[in-house]
């Protein structure tokens, strides 16, 4: 026995060389390749966990336009969270480079995630009729009572007489306050264009203003 040695020293020193081995290993193994932006990574990230849904899931209510699992607020979601091109592509060229090598590094989760999504036929152009199709009937009812707004404020315009009062008003008032000009308070008509002005019109008592 060596000075300074003691039985079972080389067979502690063997196992924990096999244990640094394996670990090495290990981490190789579990190496991914990461190629979004860390916001971009984290933000596909908490969509996923949020999810609780297998791909197949989402695929089914994509392909044949039913929201009844996957509710119209998560496609929502998961439409504005697609991959987009230039991040695609660069998932694909990893797929390409790294297709025939024996130890090629797997993507990340959320480029997984990303890319599964791509694989579903036409899923932008889908998702997107999904929701426009949910919410077509209610834009067209905002839209026509915006419509009929607009309408009878033209008509009040055209024929209300309170509207013709108030006009004649601003214009015998405009003609009394430019009496002493020949020209400007001899007016038969005013341009629309004065009436914002009106509220900066002040009296020469100050406390009338007020």
């Amino acid at each position: 026995m060596s000075k300074g040695s003691f039985p079972g020293e080389s067979q502690l020193l063997g196992h924990h060389l096999n244990l640094l081995m394996k670990n090495k290993g290990l981490r190789m193994l579990t190496q991914v390749v990461k190629l979004l932006s860390n916001k971009r990574s984290q933000a596909v990230g908490i969509l996923m966990s949020s999810l609780h849904l297998d791909m197949k899931d989402i695929q089914h209510a994509v392909v044949n336009l039913d929201n009844s699992v996957v509710d119209l607020e998560t496609l929502q979601a998961l439409y504005e969270n697609r991959a987009q091109s230039d991040e695609l592509e660069k998932i694909e060229k990893h797929g390409r480079s790294s297709k025939d090598k024996e130890n090629a590094k797997s993507l990340d989760k959320p480029e997984q995630f990303l890319y599964e999504l791509s694989l579903i036929p036409n899923f932008s152009e889908r998702v997107f009729c999904i929701l426009f199709q949910s919410t077509f009937s209610e834009s067209i009812c905002s839209i026509r009572r915006k419509l009929e707004l607009l309408q009878k404020l033209c008509e009040t315009l055209k024929h209300g007489s309170g509207v013709m009062q108030v006009l004649g008003l601003v214009l015998a008032f405009g003609n009394y306050m430019n009496g002493g000009n020949n020209t400007r308070g001899q007016a038969d008509g005013f341009g629309l264009d004065i009436l914002p002005k009106l509220k900066d019109v002040k009296s020469s008592v100050s406390i009338l203003s007020e």
